[in-house]
């Protein structure tokens, strides 16, 4: 899941930004993944506004750690972690599909907006 600005704001050259997205669309095209992206009209809606990754312990216990530029916070607590998985699985919900994402890659990469 990428936020739209993570595709809009340029980093580096140009042929290092086109690399890049380059290579989000490779991504997307393998059978075992799934790329979406969260648009700009979503706005303020958004559900989560830090990076997040939440894991399944093999236990099957969920964990979950969110980073801001000032700390991690790492939550092994399922009372903790459940709320943003739900906030995850809204989020993903209301995201482009996995082939509107990469047709809005293909654009970027054209130069369109």
């Amino acid at each position: 899941m990428l936020d739209e600005s993570c595709l809009r704001r340029p980093v580096g050259s140009p042929a290092t930004m086109d690399g890049q997205l380059a290579r989000l669309v490779e991504f997307a095209a393998l059978p075992n993944t799934v790329l979406q992206i969260a648009p700009f009209d979503r706005g303020d809606r958004r559900p989560l506004s830090l990076p997040l990754y939440v894991l399944t312990m093999q236990n099957r216990s969920p964990v979950s750690y969110a980073e801001s530029a000032q700390r991690g916070r790492l939550e092994r607590e399922s009372a903790a972690v459940v709320p943003l998985l739900t906030a995850y699985h809204q989020l993903q919900a209301e995201a482009l599909s996995q082939a509107a994402s990469a047709a809005v890659i293909e654009q970027l990469r054209k130069g369109t907006p």
